[in-house]
């Protein structure tokens, strides 16, 4: 590190000292702390100069722009999900297009998905996720998720399924998606609790693999975004919706909350 290199901030602020930190699991560290105001440290993002533990610090390692470096973060999080369900060879469906759903769309080309399937339940969140690079949009507010899942692969379900909306019905709902011998990846954060109607016919008998993620994989997720970015390899324009100087924070506070963009960043003014 030098004065004048670029950084980014792994936010999962992990110990180094507990079970998880010594058998290379840091990103789901027992202690686990955050980047952010109150909560692993007193500064926040909203500054112009922050202080962090150096070991907290991706040094980029290409010429990557300040606002694709931003994207790193949650490109990771659709990164290491993606991995651990290897969507090579597979059909995919992706659900929710917010900045992580439509980055793993992008990913998933990338990690040689035969056919990626997207679903929202915004118009716009669609539009960009073929922008990205999705094969099939589905509207679940005007079609049935299922019936169309089905009518895309033969009536078998898709083989992987990323869960980006942690919509409880939609997570409730997804393991019958799935076909026999699917995996299934649950990245969004339901609040309720899950249940699953028909439990032996859509989880059991199918003998599917579950898994979860939470995070990044320090750093391997952030050189492998990297590298997949600076490379040109997926598009990321559609994300960057909103690019607003650091004085006008409430302002991109509100487009944010209100879900009028998608990826908003705020920048230091000149």
């Amino acid at each position: 590190y030098a004065v004048g290199k670029r950084v980014c901030v792994e936010n999962h602020f992990y110990c180094g000292h507990c079970y998880q930190c010594t058998h290379d699991l840091p990103h789901i560290c027992q202690n686990l702390n955050q980047f952010g105001h109150g909560k692993g440290t007193v500064y926040g993002g909203c500054s112009e100069f922050t202080i962090i533990p150096a070991k907290y610090a991706y040094l980029l390692k290409t010429s990557l722009d300040d606002n694709k470096a931003a994207l790193l973060e949650p490109c990771g999080v659709a990164h290491q999900a993606l991995e651990e369900i290897d969507p090579k060879g597979e059909d995919i469906l992706i659900q929710g297009c917010g900045p992580v759903g439509l980055l793993a769309i992008g990913l998933a080309k990338v990690m040689g998905a035969t056919k990626i399937l997207a679903a929202d339940i915004v118009e716009r969140r669609l539009e960009s996720a073929k922008l990205v690079g999705a094969d099939v949009t589905i509207h679940c507010k005007t079609e049935d998720l299922k019936t169309r899942v089905l009518q895309e692969t033969d009536g078998n379900g898709v083989g992987r399924l990323f869960e980006a909306t942690g919509a409880p019905q939609m997570v409730n709902n997804c393991f019958s998606l799935l076909r026999k011998g699917g995996h299934i990846v649950l990245v969004g954060l339901p609040r309720e609790p899950i249940h699953v109607e028909h439990p032996l016919e859509d989880v059991i008998f199918k003998s599917l693999t579950l898994k979860t993620v939470h995070g990044r994989k320090i750093f391997h997720s952030w050189e492998e975004t990297e590298r997949i970015m600076s490379e040109g390899l997926i598009n990321t324009e559609p994300l960057l919706t909103h690019d607003f100087p650091l004085s006008q924070y409430e302002e991109a506070f509100r487009v944010l909350i209100s879900k009028e963009g998608c990826k908003v960043v705020m920048s230091l003014e000149k």
